[in-house]
């Protein structure tokens, strides 16, 4: 991961090394990933590379965990955004990750990098929402029509998220590698979650 040093740089000499990496590995596939490239692109000195990460794995662990913090971060402001529930959402969020899947510069980022990727070593974002301030877990909780589901406890909210997000897990190779088509993937999940769904909500569905 990055040094104190680079974590000490300004927001935007942090976003400029960020956006090199994420233009070199749109470029290739992370065995191919250049460190001359990526240095020229940020408009470093090869030396400071050296200070901020150890070497190329690194910067990619570097750049796979911020852009699993920026997407989790993107969720979470768009659950204080919606008004409706947690599976009008999903199904939505999924409409926008298949619309992803046929776009040609996200498909060249994802087959580049999450191959190489150690999903297991990412924080859920059942995690991450578990851990917001308090304030922000009850108004997402809010946001979501949480009190409409039949649940104890703050653990069991973590357990449903956690549910659902298997769901799209499950769903993602599938999205990426088209050998399968899109129409049929979007019913098999929307099948599984309306199993959640009514497993879940007060008097079923």
């Amino acid at each position: 991961m990055p040094s104190s040093t680079f974590e000490n740089l300004s927001e935007e000499k942090r976003q400029r090394i960020f956006v090199a990496i994420y233009h070199e590995l749109k470029r290739v596939p992370f065995p191919e990933m250049s460190i001359n490239q990526i240095i020229k692109d940020a408009g470093i000195p090869r030396g400071s590379f050296y200070q901020y990460f150890k070497n190329k794995d690194d910067a990619f662990d570097y750049f796979v965990e911020e852009s699993s913090k920026r997407i989790k971060e993107k969720v979470v402001r768009r659950i204080s955004s919606v008004h409706g529930d947690i599976f009008e959402l999903c199904e939505m969020v999924f409409d926008e990750i298949i619309a992803a899947g046929s776009d040609k510069n996200w498909k060249e980022i994802i087959c580049h990098v999450v191959p190489y990727t150690n999903m297991n070593k990412l924080e859920p974002i059942s995690h991450y929402i578990e851990n917001m301030k308090r304030e922000e877990w009850l108004v997402a909780c809010s946001s979501l029509g949480i009190g409409n589901l039949d649940i104890k406890n703050e653990e069991e909210v973590m357990d449903i998220i956690g549910v659902i997000e298997a769901l799209f897990q499950s769903a993602l190779p599938s999205i990426f590698s088209e050998e399968e088509n899109r129409e049929e993937i979007k019913e098999r999940f929307r099948r599984r979650l309306n199993i959640v769904k009514k497993a879940t909500v007060r008097g079923g569905v």
